[in-house]
């Protein structure tokens, strides 16, 4: 059996990754309809559970969506009580949006068995073999932000 080209790797690579968004894209909708909400709210709740207690203001710049769009989500997330609006205890003046025992519950539900399979699969890994996965999938996601940030633009500068 002959080894592969970089070419032929570099299109295995491509067509690993795009089968591994399909399957997380499943995942995630799975979740969502699960979980009673639609997919922008589940970006939202991925975003709060990822971040921590977050403004209104940066979850609606991380998730791509108005002030007043985003204010929606929150409405239906705290509505299902998935999350809460706390005060800033830095700054009483700003309110957080921060996750509940609900939404841990939740969410351990659906992605606590995909984490529990996935650890022994990813402990055979040696270190440096975790460092490039890292290394690759950083570089895939600033190449594919600054991709969105061009589309956005070039939308917006369209009569």
């Amino acid at each position: 059996m002959r080894r592969k080209t970089k070419t032929e790797l570099i299109g295995d690579l491509f067509a690993a990754v795009r089968e591994n968004q399909l399957a997380t894209d499943k995942m995630d909708d799975a979740a969502a309809r699960g979980m009673g909400v639609n997919r922008t709210d589940a970006r939202a709740l991925d975003i709060i559970e990822r971040l921590g207690p977050v403004t209104a203001g940066k979850l609606s710049i991380d998730a791509g969506l108005t002030s007043g769009a985003i204010t929606a989500v929150i409405d239906r997330l705290v509505e299902k009580g998935y999350v809460r609006r706390v005060a800033d205890p830095d700054d009483r003046r700003h309110v957080l949006i921060e996750k509940t025992a609900k939404l841990e519950k939740v969410s351990k539900r659906f992605y606590g068995p995909l984490a529990e399979r996935s650890l022994p699969l990813i402990d055979k890994f040696s270190n440096a073999e975790l460092e490039a996965i890292v290394r690759f999938l950083k570089i895939g996601t600033d190449l594919v932000e600054h991709r969105v940030a061009e589309l956005i633009e070039e939308r917006a500068a369209k009569p």
